[in-house]
């Protein structure tokens, strides 16, 4: 509803296929406190797959043969996660394994705090 309300503002027509962050840019707001909470606990969820052996773990990083069906590439969890993160997937792999410096990255998630 409150996208849609931005939209309603800024008489983006949902026919022009402007992403919700474009939407929020033009409207002079960061992304919502939601989003931020479902990021940070997205993270913080990857960070415990990575650290323990489950069948999540395997299912998640797991590959599947074939071939790629036309059109644009769907949005990965991983690749998500990468995003989020604003770093390399080797990094994000490595740092998810030392829970503190892991906890330090989720935490300052949306504060714009770079991860060391």
């Amino acid at each position: 509803m409150e996208m849609w309300t931005y939209r309603r503002m800024r008489r983006i027509s949902w026919k022009e296929k402007v992403t919700n962050k474009k939407v929020l840019e033009s409207v002079g707001l960061q992304r919502p406190k939601l989003l931020l909470t479902i990021q940070r606990r997205k993270m913080k969820y990857y960070g415990h797959l990575r650290r323990y052996d489950s069948i999540q773990k395997r299912i998640l990083e797991g590959k599947i043969d074939g071939r790629r069906g036309r059109g644009r590439r769907r949005q990965t969890w991983l690749g998500n996660i990468q995003e989020t993160s604003q770093m390399k997937m080797c990094e994000v792999c490595e740092m998810a394994l030392d829970r503190r410096r892991w906890r330090t990255v989720t935490a300052h998630l949306g504060d714009g705090i770079a991860p060391s």
